[in-house]
Protein backbone atom coordinates (compact mmCIF):
# COMPACT_ATOMS: atom_id res chain seq x y z
CA UNK A 1 0.00 0.00 0.00
CA UNK A 2 1.42 3.39 -0.98
CA UNK A 3 1.50 5.83 1.88
CA UNK A 4 -0.49 8.98 1.21
CA UNK A 5 1.67 12.10 1.04
CA UNK A 6 1.41 14.63 3.83
CA UNK A 7 0.47 17.30 1.31
CA UNK A 8 -2.42 15.30 -0.16
CA UNK A 9 -3.70 14.32 3.29
CA UNK A 10 -3.62 17.94 4.44
CA UNK A 11 -5.27 19.18 1.26
CA UNK A 12 -8.15 16.70 1.60
CA UNK A 13 -8.64 17.61 5.27
CA UNK A 14 -9.00 21.33 4.62
CA UNK A 15 -11.11 20.96 1.49
CA UNK A 16 -13.62 19.09 3.66
CA UNK A 17 -13.78 22.05 6.03
CA UNK A 18 -14.71 24.41 3.19
CA UNK A 19 -17.09 21.84 1.70
CA UNK A 20 -18.88 21.48 5.05
CA UNK A 21 -19.24 25.24 5.27
CA UNK A 22 -20.71 25.19 1.76
CA UNK A 23 -23.24 22.51 2.79
CA UNK A 24 -24.43 24.71 5.67
CA UNK A 25 -24.88 27.66 3.31
CA UNK A 26 -26.79 25.47 0.82
CA UNK A 27 -29.29 24.85 3.62
CA UNK A 28 -29.35 28.54 4.60
CA UNK A 29 -31.30 29.83 1.60
CA UNK A 30 -34.26 31.47 3.32
CA UNK A 31 -36.68 32.61 0.62
CA UNK A 32 -39.83 30.84 -0.60
CA UNK A 33 -38.41 27.51 -1.80
CA UNK A 34 -35.75 26.85 0.80
CA UNK A 35 -35.23 23.17 -0.05
CA UNK A 36 -33.21 23.80 -3.19
CA UNK A 37 -32.95 21.53 -6.21
CA UNK A 38 -31.48 21.91 -9.68
CA UNK A 39 -34.66 23.46 -11.11
CA UNK A 40 -35.77 25.54 -8.11
CA UNK A 41 -37.05 28.94 -9.23
CA UNK A 42 -36.71 32.19 -7.36
CA UNK A 43 -40.38 32.96 -6.74
CA UNK A 44 -39.48 36.53 -5.79
CA UNK A 45 -38.23 37.08 -9.36
CA UNK A 46 -35.38 39.51 -9.92
CA UNK A 47 -34.97 40.24 -6.25
CA UNK A 48 -31.39 41.23 -5.39
CA UNK A 49 -31.28 39.54 -1.99
CA UNK A 50 -32.86 36.29 -3.20
CA UNK A 51 -30.56 36.17 -6.23
CA UNK A 52 -27.50 36.79 -4.06
CA UNK A 53 -28.43 33.87 -1.80
CA UNK A 54 -29.32 31.63 -4.75
CA UNK A 55 -26.01 32.39 -6.49
CA UNK A 56 -24.08 31.10 -3.50
CA UNK A 57 -26.42 28.40 -2.15
CA UNK A 58 -27.52 26.82 -5.43
CA UNK A 59 -24.45 27.85 -7.40
CA UNK A 60 -20.99 28.15 -5.90
CA UNK A 61 -21.73 25.95 -2.88
CA UNK A 62 -23.01 23.03 -4.93
CA UNK A 63 -19.52 21.57 -5.37
CA UNK A 64 -19.69 20.32 -1.77
CA UNK A 65 -21.72 17.09 -1.95
CA UNK A 66 -19.97 15.75 -5.10
CA UNK A 67 -16.64 16.61 -3.49
CA UNK A 68 -17.56 14.71 -0.33
CA UNK A 69 -18.58 11.62 -2.30
CA UNK A 70 -15.42 11.70 -4.43
CA UNK A 71 -13.17 12.10 -1.39
CA UNK A 72 -15.09 9.39 0.48
CA UNK A 73 -14.61 6.97 -2.40
CA UNK A 74 -10.92 7.82 -2.67
CA UNK A 75 -10.25 7.41 1.06
CA UNK A 76 -12.33 4.22 1.29
CA UNK A 77 -10.45 2.43 -1.48
CA UNK A 78 -7.03 3.87 -0.74
CA UNK A 79 -6.69 1.31 2.07
CA UNK A 80 -9.09 -1.31 0.68
CA UNK A 81 -8.19 -4.99 0.32
CA UNK A 82 -10.57 -6.91 -1.91
CA UNK A 83 -10.59 -10.07 0.18
CA UNK A 84 -13.21 -11.54 2.48
CA UNK A 85 -11.08 -10.51 5.46
CA UNK A 86 -10.59 -6.99 4.09
CA UNK A 87 -14.31 -6.61 3.34
CA UNK A 88 -15.37 -7.79 6.81
CA UNK A 89 -12.84 -5.44 8.34
CA UNK A 90 -14.35 -2.51 6.43
CA UNK A 91 -17.88 -3.55 7.41
CA UNK A 92 -16.94 -3.68 11.07
CA UNK A 93 -15.22 -0.32 10.93
CA UNK A 94 -18.07 1.34 9.06
CA UNK A 95 -20.68 -0.12 11.41
CA UNK A 96 -19.07 2.02 14.09
CA UNK A 97 -18.10 5.06 12.03
CA UNK A 98 -21.36 5.33 10.04
CA UNK A 99 -24.22 3.27 11.46
CA UNK A 100 -23.72 4.16 15.14
CA UNK A 101 -23.72 7.96 14.70
CA UNK A 102 -26.52 7.66 12.13
CA UNK A 103 -28.85 6.01 14.65
CA UNK A 104 -27.88 8.45 17.42
CA UNK A 105 -28.49 11.58 15.34
CA UNK A 106 -31.72 10.24 13.79
CA UNK A 107 -33.13 9.67 17.28
CA UNK A 108 -31.90 13.00 18.68
CA UNK A 109 -33.13 15.12 15.77
CA UNK A 110 -36.46 13.29 15.70
CA UNK A 111 -36.91 13.70 19.44
CA UNK A 112 -36.27 17.44 19.15
CA UNK A 113 -38.76 17.94 16.33
CA UNK A 114 -41.39 15.73 17.99
CA UNK A 115 -41.05 17.63 21.28
CA UNK A 116 -41.56 20.91 19.41
CA UNK A 117 -44.93 19.72 18.07
CA UNK A 118 -46.30 20.35 21.57
CA UNK A 119 -44.99 23.93 21.65
CA UNK A 120 -47.62 26.47 20.53
CA UNK A 121 -45.31 28.56 18.34
CA UNK A 122 -42.83 25.98 17.04
CA UNK A 123 -45.57 23.45 16.28
CA UNK A 124 -46.71 25.64 13.39
CA UNK A 125 -43.34 25.68 11.63
CA UNK A 126 -43.18 23.78 8.32
CA UNK A 127 -40.18 21.66 9.26
CA UNK A 128 -41.86 20.57 12.51
CA UNK A 129 -45.03 19.54 10.69
CA UNK A 130 -43.08 17.65 8.02
CA UNK A 131 -40.51 15.87 10.18
CA UNK A 132 -42.34 15.01 13.41
CA UNK A 133 -42.31 11.36 14.42
CA UNK A 134 -45.28 9.32 13.21
CA UNK A 135 -45.64 5.98 15.08
CA UNK A 136 -47.76 4.58 12.26
CA UNK A 137 -44.81 4.94 9.86
CA UNK A 138 -41.91 4.11 12.14
CA UNK A 139 -39.60 2.98 9.32
CA UNK A 140 -39.89 6.40 7.65
CA UNK A 141 -38.44 7.89 10.83
CA UNK A 142 -35.10 6.28 9.92
CA UNK A 143 -35.40 6.54 6.14
CA UNK A 144 -36.25 10.24 6.15
CA UNK A 145 -34.81 11.69 9.37
CA UNK A 146 -35.41 15.18 10.72
CA UNK A 147 -31.69 15.80 10.31
CA UNK A 148 -32.10 15.41 6.56
CA UNK A 149 -28.37 15.72 5.65
CA UNK A 150 -28.02 12.21 7.10
CA UNK A 151 -29.11 10.89 3.68
CA UNK A 152 -25.42 11.13 2.82
CA UNK A 153 -24.52 8.57 5.52
CA UNK A 154 -27.39 6.36 4.30
CA UNK A 155 -25.74 6.22 0.90
CA UNK A 156 -22.26 5.60 2.30
CA UNK A 157 -23.65 2.63 4.24
CA UNK A 158 -25.08 1.20 1.00
CA UNK A 159 -21.81 1.83 -0.86
CA UNK A 160 -19.91 0.04 1.91
CA UNK A 161 -22.16 -3.00 1.57
CA UNK A 162 -21.63 -3.16 -2.20
CA UNK A 163 -17.97 -2.07 -2.06
CA UNK A 164 -16.57 -5.35 -3.50
CA UNK A 165 -18.83 -4.91 -6.54
CA UNK A 166 -17.71 -1.30 -7.00
CA UNK A 167 -14.07 -2.39 -6.71
CA UNK A 168 -14.43 -5.13 -9.34
CA UNK A 169 -16.35 -2.91 -11.76
CA UNK A 170 -13.90 -0.02 -11.46
CA UNK A 171 -10.75 -2.15 -11.63
CA UNK A 172 -11.68 -4.61 -14.34
CA UNK A 173 -13.37 -2.11 -16.64
CA UNK A 174 -10.38 0.23 -16.13
CA UNK A 175 -12.80 2.92 -15.03
CA UNK A 176 -15.17 2.66 -18.01
CA UNK A 177 -18.00 1.80 -15.60
CA UNK A 178 -18.03 5.53 -14.89
CA UNK A 179 -19.65 6.15 -18.28
CA UNK A 180 -23.00 4.40 -17.59
CA UNK A 181 -22.93 5.69 -14.01
CA UNK A 182 -22.40 9.20 -15.38
CA UNK A 183 -25.43 8.79 -17.64
CA UNK A 184 -27.58 7.72 -14.67
CA UNK A 185 -26.32 10.76 -12.75
CA UNK A 186 -27.09 13.05 -15.69
CA UNK A 187 -30.70 11.85 -15.98
CA UNK A 188 -31.23 11.87 -12.19
CA UNK A 189 -32.06 8.19 -11.99
CA UNK A 190 -32.43 7.22 -8.34
CA UNK A 191 -33.97 4.15 -6.77
CA UNK A 192 -32.82 3.37 -3.22
CA UNK A 193 -29.29 4.12 -4.43
CA UNK A 194 -28.47 7.72 -5.25
CA UNK A 195 -26.71 7.13 -8.57
CA UNK A 196 -25.24 10.61 -8.56
CA UNK A 197 -23.55 9.78 -5.28
CA UNK A 198 -22.50 6.34 -6.60
CA UNK A 199 -21.01 7.95 -9.72
CA UNK A 200 -19.00 10.42 -7.65
CA UNK A 201 -17.98 7.80 -5.06
CA UNK A 202 -16.78 5.61 -7.94
CA UNK A 203 -14.73 8.48 -9.37
CA UNK A 204 -12.91 8.64 -6.05
CA UNK A 205 -12.56 4.85 -6.11
CA UNK A 206 -11.04 5.02 -9.61
CA UNK A 207 -8.40 7.52 -8.47
CA UNK A 208 -7.52 5.29 -5.51
CA UNK A 209 -7.51 1.98 -7.40
CA UNK A 210 -6.10 3.02 -10.76
CA UNK A 211 -3.93 6.04 -10.02
CA UNK A 212 -2.75 5.45 -6.46
CA UNK A 213 0.86 4.69 -7.36
CA UNK A 214 1.43 8.09 -8.91
CA UNK A 215 -0.66 9.98 -6.35
CA UNK A 216 -2.85 12.91 -7.23
CA UNK A 217 -0.73 15.42 -9.10
CA UNK A 218 -0.36 18.88 -7.65
CA UNK A 219 -1.00 21.63 -10.19
CA UNK A 220 0.16 25.12 -9.28
CA UNK A 221 -1.08 26.54 -12.57
CA UNK A 222 -2.55 29.94 -11.78
CA UNK A 223 -3.95 30.56 -15.27
CA UNK A 224 -5.73 27.20 -15.29
CA UNK A 225 -7.12 27.86 -11.81
CA UNK A 226 -8.37 31.33 -12.78
CA UNK A 227 -10.01 30.12 -16.01
CA UNK A 228 -11.78 27.18 -14.37
CA UNK A 229 -12.92 29.42 -11.49
CA UNK A 230 -14.32 32.01 -13.94
CA UNK A 231 -16.30 29.31 -15.75
CA UNK A 232 -17.62 28.13 -12.36
CA UNK A 233 -18.75 31.66 -11.45
CA UNK A 234 -20.25 32.15 -14.91
CA UNK A 235 -22.32 28.98 -14.69
CA UNK A 236 -23.59 29.93 -11.22
CA UNK A 237 -24.55 33.42 -12.42
CA UNK A 238 -26.33 32.07 -15.50
CA UNK A 239 -28.43 29.64 -13.49
CA UNK A 240 -29.29 32.36 -10.99
CA UNK A 241 -30.69 34.61 -13.73
CA UNK A 242 -32.60 31.72 -15.32
CA UNK A 243 -34.07 30.85 -11.91
CA UNK A 244 -35.33 34.42 -11.52
CA UNK A 245 -37.38 34.22 -14.73
CA UNK A 246 -41.10 33.91 -14.10
CA UNK A 247 -43.11 30.90 -15.19
CA UNK A 248 -42.39 27.16 -15.21
CA UNK A 249 -41.04 26.86 -18.74
CA UNK A 250 -39.90 23.27 -19.45
CA UNK A 251 -37.10 24.33 -21.79
CA UNK A 252 -35.64 26.64 -19.15
CA UNK A 253 -35.87 23.85 -16.56
CA UNK A 254 -33.90 21.52 -18.86
CA UNK A 255 -31.27 24.20 -19.47
CA UNK A 256 -31.01 24.84 -15.73
CA UNK A 257 -30.51 21.11 -15.09
CA UNK A 258 -27.68 20.92 -17.64
CA UNK A 259 -25.97 24.01 -16.24
CA UNK A 260 -26.43 22.74 -12.68
CA UNK A 261 -24.70 19.45 -13.55
CA UNK A 262 -21.86 21.26 -15.32
CA UNK A 263 -21.57 23.59 -12.37
CA UNK A 264 -21.05 20.65 -10.00
CA UNK A 265 -18.25 19.25 -12.16
CA UNK A 266 -16.50 22.57 -12.72
CA UNK A 267 -16.96 23.53 -9.06
CA UNK A 268 -15.18 20.37 -7.88
CA UNK A 269 -12.34 21.04 -10.36
CA UNK A 270 -12.07 24.67 -9.30
CA UNK A 271 -11.93 23.93 -5.58
CA UNK A 272 -9.34 21.20 -6.09
CA UNK A 273 -7.14 23.61 -8.09
CA UNK A 274 -7.68 26.53 -5.71
CA UNK A 275 -6.45 24.51 -2.75
CA UNK A 276 -3.11 23.91 -4.46
CA UNK A 277 -2.53 27.63 -3.98
CA UNK A 278 -3.88 28.08 -0.45
CA UNK A 279 -3.34 24.75 1.35
CA UNK A 280 0.05 25.73 2.75
CA UNK A 281 -1.20 29.12 3.93
CA UNK A 282 -4.02 27.70 6.05
CA UNK A 283 -2.35 24.51 7.29
CA UNK A 284 -1.11 26.02 10.54
CA UNK A 285 -4.12 28.23 11.27
CA UNK A 286 -5.64 27.26 14.58
CA UNK A 287 -9.19 27.96 13.40
CA UNK A 288 -8.92 25.47 10.52
CA UNK A 289 -7.38 22.84 12.78
CA UNK A 290 -10.28 23.20 15.25
CA UNK A 291 -12.89 23.18 12.46
CA UNK A 292 -11.36 20.07 10.89
CA UNK A 293 -11.38 18.28 14.25
CA UNK A 294 -15.04 19.01 15.00
CA UNK A 295 -16.51 19.07 11.50
CA UNK A 296 -18.74 16.01 12.03
CA UNK A 297 -20.81 17.82 14.64
CA UNK A 298 -21.40 20.66 12.17
CA UNK A 299 -22.63 18.12 9.62
CA UNK A 300 -24.88 16.16 11.99
CA UNK A 301 -26.16 18.98 14.19
CA UNK A 302 -26.73 21.99 11.92
CA UNK A 303 -30.06 20.61 10.75
CA UNK A 304 -32.83 20.87 11.77
CA UNK A 305 -31.47 23.71 13.98
CA UNK A 306 -30.80 25.95 11.00
CA UNK A 307 -34.30 25.61 9.54
CA UNK A 308 -35.90 25.99 12.96
CA UNK A 309 -34.04 29.25 13.53
CA UNK A 310 -34.67 30.95 10.22
CA UNK A 311 -38.29 29.78 9.95
CA UNK A 312 -38.88 31.17 13.44
CA UNK A 313 -37.18 34.46 12.58
CA UNK A 314 -39.10 34.86 9.31
CA UNK A 315 -42.51 33.58 10.42
CA UNK A 316 -43.97 37.06 10.68
CA UNK A 317 -42.20 38.30 7.55
CA UNK A 318 -38.97 40.24 7.19
CA UNK A 319 -37.29 42.85 5.03
CA UNK A 320 -34.70 41.98 2.40
CA UNK A 321 -31.81 43.22 4.60
CA UNK A 322 -33.11 40.95 7.38
CA UNK A 323 -33.09 37.97 5.00
CA UNK A 324 -29.50 38.71 4.03
CA UNK A 325 -28.39 39.28 7.61
CA UNK A 326 -29.86 35.90 8.60
CA UNK A 327 -28.26 34.26 5.59
CA UNK A 328 -24.80 35.47 6.55
CA UNK A 329 -24.95 35.38 10.35
CA UNK A 330 -27.09 32.33 11.12
CA UNK A 331 -24.91 29.65 9.44
CA UNK A 332 -21.78 31.07 11.07
CA UNK A 333 -23.50 31.15 14.47
CA UNK A 334 -24.93 27.62 14.14
CA UNK A 335 -21.54 26.34 12.98
CA UNK A 336 -19.84 27.94 15.98
CA UNK A 337 -22.42 26.42 18.36
CA UNK A 338 -21.93 22.96 16.82
CA UNK A 339 -18.15 23.21 17.16
CA UNK A 340 -18.52 24.49 20.73
CA UNK A 341 -20.76 21.58 21.73
CA UNK A 342 -18.36 19.12 20.11
CA UNK A 343 -15.36 20.65 21.90
CA UNK A 344 -17.12 20.54 25.28
CA UNK A 345 -18.28 16.94 24.80
CA UNK A 346 -14.86 15.81 23.60
CA UNK A 347 -13.20 17.41 26.59
CA UNK A 348 -15.61 16.11 29.24
CA UNK A 349 -17.14 12.94 27.72
CA UNK A 350 -14.64 11.64 25.18
CA UNK A 351 -16.22 8.18 24.92
CA UNK A 352 -19.68 9.65 24.28
CA UNK A 353 -18.19 12.04 21.72
CA UNK A 354 -16.61 9.07 19.97
CA UNK A 355 -20.00 7.39 19.68
CA UNK A 356 -21.64 10.56 18.36
CA UNK A 357 -18.98 10.99 15.67
CA UNK A 358 -18.09 7.39 14.90
CA UNK A 359 -14.56 8.09 16.06
CA UNK A 360 -14.04 10.97 13.63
Amino acid sequence: MTKMSKYLSRKIKYITVFAMGAVVFVHSYNFSDNFLSETTRIKEGFNGAAMFEYFFSNGLCRFAVPMFFILSGFLFYYSYENTVKGYLKKLKKRAFSLLTPYVIWVVLSGALITALTFAPFFGELDIVKEKAFDPAHFYLYFLSPAAFPLWYIQQLIIFTIISPLIFVLVKYTRGFILIPLGVLWAIDFNYIINFGGLFQFSIGAAFAILAKSRQIIRRDNRLQTVLVSLVWIGLSLTNTFLAALTGEDTVISVIMTVIYKLNEVVGVMAMWLIFDHIAKRISDRKGFIIAATHIFFVYAMHEPLLHLCFQTALKQGASMPAHLALYICLPLSIGAVCIGVSMAMRKNCRKVHKLFTGGK
